[in-house]
């Protein structure tokens, strides 16, 4: 049965799966959306053929199946804008007495409303992306080195008409 011989990716192949990632990664950082081929093909300079291949099988976060099929793309901006802290407009509607006996007077004043970043979205982001676990897990090999002797003395059984029988 002859061997099947197993070859190595292509280093221009690996380049170029690197290069769409960090392409990725930044344009959400930078647009807040996930970016389309064209978008990607002109970021990295790669043809939308190759940069289509490789967006295919981007794998974000732990490596398992790409993270951007189980959360929709607006969820996952919504998640970096909490991480990174936000802002939008808003607008105050304020009663304003007139004086006595007269009718108060409503006005709107708009303003900006501003939340600082969440550590805890901060934290699922990059669990999410970055693939950062909390888990550490330590294998041990060979011996603890504690040795316990116990020594057991068993009781002796009752004697017939000891004290106390009375029968």
């Amino acid at each position: 049965m002859p061997h099947k011989l197993l070859t190595a990716p292509r280093e221009d192949a690996l380049r170029n799966a690197a290069e769409v990632r960090k392409a990725t990664v930044a344009f959400i950082k930078k647009h807040l959306r996930p970016p389309s081929v064209q978008e990607l093909a002109a970021a990295t300079g790669l043809s939308e053929k190759t940069v289509k291949g490789h967006r295919q099988r981007l794998k974000l976060g732990d490596g398992s199946a790409n993270v951007f099929q189980q959360l929709t793309p607006d969820v996952l901006m919504k998640l970096f804008e909490r991480a990174t802290g936000y802002q939008h407009k808003a607008v105050k509607i304020l009663s304003v007495p007139q004086g006595v006996g007269l009718p108060s007077e409503v006005q709107r004043h708009e303003y900006t409303e501003r939340y600082p970043p969440d550590a805890a979205a901060a934290k699922l982001w990059v669990q999410l992306v970055e693939g950062f676990t909390e888990k550490s897990e330590k294998k041990h090999t060979g011996e603890v080195g504690l040795k316990l002797n116990f020594n057991y003395v068993a009781p002796a059984p009752p004697q017939e008409g000891g004290a106390g029988g009375g029968h």
